[in-house]
């Protein structure tokens, strides 16, 4: 059977759970600078060259992150108002403290592998990489890092020679063998004799890939951990009962549908994309969210032409992501924030660059960033449908997918991948693969039955999905997690009029820390 495995959201070698986070942390923060520093980390970031655990004049500061129940995660300071915290995926987390924004990766440890083989990971839930924070204003910058009460690091496993015999069963499958049309067929065929409100096709773009060409078509991968498949209606306590019957309330009072390739006629979105062999379709996402959010916004004022933002620009020079190897739309959204927006035409999208490409490029006449990055729902994880709903009226979201083996075959019709449960449910994480923009809502009759649906746009080229790289999926139920971790931003006006992007471009990357 042919399987595709992608996953471009997992992209550091690190797999910390919420509650293995949660509890008293010693954090060493830096000295604050006008000049916001890359933290001794690469652009884009790379698990290879993390900065060592070393802050120059750094202070101790001793923090508490609690759960303190009905879905309320605080900081926790003697002396001090509680504050915002939130996971980001199981990559790191974010919080905020004494007027400034704070993020980290959690940390991990890569030990090469035998002559030179592949490395070996340990995540190490307890501590950080070393992290940025900002003030809210962005006037001052600076770095930190944390260790959590009671952290021991791990011992460095010994590499030691092993002869084994390897079973014909164990042979892995040859992953750049082409796949070819018959295999491809066999799978659709199978599909559709069992799917009711979709249908699958071949694509002819996939044939003759390997399985690591069709792997790579949306990025990287990690194996895939177990997801349950428990209902979404099977909520346990009180807090999650009443969030369902919230968001109950909240859609029946909205619209039966929305679009945003039709309002009014008038169409927000840029045409479909294909993101080609780079994982960067969080990119993708967040940066046409923001471009359609500031197009709404903006409303006749608005030039499509100057006004669209680069993708390349934040996908190859954020240290907060990994470029074509994978990243978040909440750390692009936090980073578009922090440093400001380019304009496309500047730094066009590739799937090949380097952040030195556009060292040559200048901010627009008027020259804007991204603010008020965030999860809907309050923090990674809160979300639910009624909220969302609220949330796309005032424009598209960049929502994380859980791709299933049948999802790259979809061809038109109402998905219906796995129900997930509510990561309320879980111990705050649920696996996404995948990044897409969601535009819009709606409902059709299907054998008599009414089926609500979300509306998203692909990032895989205008053949794929219905009307143009489009595909409709079932709401309500976070089907394929798709209610998991919805994240939006605005577009506002720099008020350091490029300053903050210049000093960017001035800067080395591996500035002191």
């Amino acid at each position: 059977m042919l399987t595709i495995l992608t996953l471009v959201l997992a992209d550091l070698p690190v797999h910390c759970m919420r509650s293995q986070v949660l509890g008293e942390w010693t954090l060493t923060v830096g000295p604050s600078s006008p000049t916001r520093s890359s933290c001794g980390h690469q652009r884009p970031d790379s698990q290879d060259a993390q900065p060592a655990l070393e802050i120059k004049d750094g202070k101790e500061v001793h923090v508490t992150f609690a759960d303190k129940g009905e879905n309320k995660i605080v900081v926790q300071r003697e002396g001090k108002p509680e504050s915002y915290f939130s996971m980001v995926y199981d990559e790191g987390f974010e919080f905020n403290m004494d007027d400034n924004s704070y993020v980290a990766f959690s940390g991990f440890t890569l030990t090469p592998g035998p002559l030179g083989g592949k490395p070996t990971n340990q995540s190490e839930c307890g501590r950080t990489q070393v992290g940025w924070y900002s003030s809210m204003d962005r006037s001052s910058f600076g770095c930190f890092y944390g260790v959590k009460k009671g952290f021991q690091p791990h011992a460095l496993p010994e590499h030691k020679e092993e002869h084994k015999v390897v079973r014909k069963s164990e042979h892995k499958v040859d992953t750049d063998k082409p796949v070819s049309r018959e295999e491809h067929e066999k799978k659709v065929a199978l599909i559709n004799e069992n799917v009711k409100t979709w249908r699958a096709t071949v694509y002819e773009s996939y044939v003759g890939m390997s399985q690591r060409e069709l792997n790579r078509k949306a990025g990287q991968f990690r194996p895939k951990e177990q997801q349950s498949a428990k209902s979404f209606l099977a909520l346990s306590s009180h807090a999650e009962r009443l969030a369902l019957r919230r968001s109950m309330q909240i859609e029946a009072e909205l619209p039966k549908s929305l679009d945003w390739r039709n309002v009014n006629g008038e169409s927000f979105l840029e045409p479909t994309m294909d993101q080609g062999d780079c994982g960067s379709c969080y990119a993708v996402a967040t940066m046409r969210m923001l471009n359609a959010r500031h197009r709404i916004a903006r409303g006749k004022e608005y030039n499509r032409t100057a006004e669209l933002f680069s993708i390349s620009f934040p996908l190859y020079c954020s240290e907060y992501n990994q470029g074509c190897q994978g990243g978040f739309s909440n750390l692009l959204s936090r980073w578009n924030q922090d440093v400001g927006l380019v304009p496309a035409t500047c730094a066009p999208y590739t799937t090949a660059g380097t952040c030195a490409q556009y060292s040559h490029c200048e901010p627009q006449l008027q020259q804007w960033r991204a603010d008020k990055h965030r999860y809907i729902g309050g923090y990674y994880g809160r979300a639910n449908a009624g909220e969302m709903m609220l949330e796309l009226q005032k424009g598209p979201i960049a929502v994380g997918i859980d791709v299933q083996n049948d999802f790259m075959y979809y061809m038109d019709g109402i998905y219906s991948g796995a129900k997930l449960v509510p990561i309320q449910e879980s111990d705050g994480w649920q696996e996404m693969q995948h990044a897409v923009l969601l535009v819009g809502w709606g409902e059709e009759v299907v054998d008599g039955k009414t089926v609500k649906y979300w509306i998203i746009q692909n990032s895989w080229g205008q053949d794929w999905g219905e009307d143009g790289g489009f595909m409709r999926i079932k709401r309500g139920e976070n089907n394929s997690g798709i209610e998991s971790s919805p994240e939006v931003a605005d577009v506002v006006v720099d008020e350091s009029k490029g300053a903050r992007l210049a000093s960017f471009m001035s800067q080395s990357p591996k500035t002191t820390v």
